[in-house]
């Protein structure tokens, strides 16, 4: 690669981007403000409606272990353009499911979109910004893509339900909007193909697996799954709950109250992000951003007076969004090369989807069984428990390193 990159105006083609990400994460995150209509639609219970969000989760999983060498072959705006191919794809053929399977189906294929993107946003982002000094704040922007989308499509799904008539017409608006998303990519995103394709060239060497060979990556893959958990069961019961007689929502009210956590969430995100740079001692960091993470998930549906769940969104979005940037941040503390550290790297977003996968439909079953929406903190809490312990053991093992690391550098300066 010459000094002189042929690639494009870096921040107009990140904003093209980070919009082509909200918009994969509007036709994602239409889903949860539409479950009450879709059990309606196909006669199907809230455990098995779980899986119209676990479903996506299961693809992610599964993909994760391909990303790296599918990127080798068509590159990261190619892995864009593939996601926003599987959100179409996910609306196109939801919408004309004739039963619950194809449905699930549909979201599968959405949720292997997710993977894509996942891999291809940061990859995009280190392609336009040679100097890593310059990616502080466009990855720190990219990390709110999927709060974005949600927000959107939160506060506008009763507007277009409104305006269209049933979840049927939500979805045909979804596949236009990732339509005009898939021609804006194509020609809109300049980045010079043979940079993309050589900075790629050994991406397909880095096998997600190949992280899992040390128990310091297990222990930041277990976290991170177990953060995905909490904050899955949140992002895809909250407006049905809300919804209930419990609580006494209507559709609108309970969608803006869920985009409360979408809110907070960014806010909690840049927080900790301030407090790792100020701390030595990241691993402690963690261990404190799991206990608050454990502590919303308890609380997620105790309450039912419409002033305290208001609260609880507040809350649930500060506490549970400080985790990953914990996490990525102490990546680099479980290993001690760099070829390590991006080992771990590659192997967190098994964790993420994987943690995913039992939220919903363990919370749907729970709450079909007992009928009790407060029932689902036991599950919650015991998953933050199992955590919070395997942050207390990355903590015992990586502290001192951690700290030396962070004094070592502070005195270099």
């Amino acid at each position: 690669m010459g000094e002189k990159s042929k690639t494009g105006n870096a921040w107009v083609n990140f904003i093209l981007i980070f919009v082509m990400g909200a918009i994969f994460a509007i036709g994602f995150f239409k889903v949860p403000p539409a479950m009450g209509s879709l059990m309606e639609y196909f006669q199907c219970g809230l455990g098995e409606a779980g899986w119209f969000m676990s479903a996506c989760s299961v693809a992610g999983t599964v993909i994760a272990f391909a990303t790296g060498a599918i990127q080798t072959k068509i590159g990261p705006k190619g892995m864009l353009i593939a996601a926003l191919v599987c959100m179409a794809l996910d609306s196109l053929v939801g919408v004309l499911a004739p039963n619950v399977e194809v449905f699930i189906a549909s979201r599968f294929i959405g949720g292997l979109g997710n993977g894509f993107l996942a891999t291809a946003g940061p990859t995009l982002i280190a392609l336009l910004f040679k100097d890593p000094a310059k990616r502080g704040l466009p990855n720190s922007i990219w990390a709110c893509w999927t709060a974005a989308g949600s927000l959107i499509m939160l506060n506008s799904y009763a507007f277009i339900l409104g305006a269209t008539g049933s979840w049927q017409g939500v979805w045909w608006v979804c596949l236009a909007i990732v339509v005009v998303g898939l021609v804006l990519t194509v020609f809109g995103i300049r980045v010079d193909h043979a940079e993309e394709m050589q900075m790629v060239a050994a991406g397909g060497d880095v096998k997600p697996w190949a992280g899992l060979t040390s128990l310091n990556s297990w222990l930041l893959v277990i976290v991170f799954a177990c953060f995905a958990f909490i904050f899955s069961v949140w992002s895809a019961m909250a407006p049905t709950y809300l919804q209930t007689p419990l609580v006494g929502m209507d559709m609108a009210a309970a969608n803006s109250v869920s985009s409360i956590t979408t809110v907070t969430g960014i806010v909690g995100s840049l927080i900790i992000g301030v407090v790792l740079t100020k701390v030595r001692n990241q691993p402690l960091v963690l261990v404190g951003t799991m206990v608050l993470c454990t502590v919303a998930g308890v609380i997620q549906f105790v309450f039912t007076g419409q002033a305290a769940i208001i609260v609880v969104a507040v809350l649930v979005g500060l506490f549970t969004n400080i985790v990953p940037p914990a996490l990525f941040s102490n990546a680099q503390w479980a290993a001690k090369t760099p070829a390590g550290v991006a080992l771990v790297m590659a192997a967190l977003p098994i964790g993420s989807n994987f943690g995913g996968i039992p939220a919903a439909p363990i919370a749907g079953a729970i709450v079909e069984s007992t009928g009790s929406w407060a029932m689902v903190a036991v599950p919650l809490g015991i998953v933050g428990a199992v955590g919070l312990v395997c942050a207390v053991v990355f903590m015992a093992r990586c502290g001192k390193y951690a700290m030396g690391a962070a004094k070592s550098g502070s005195d270099a300066q």
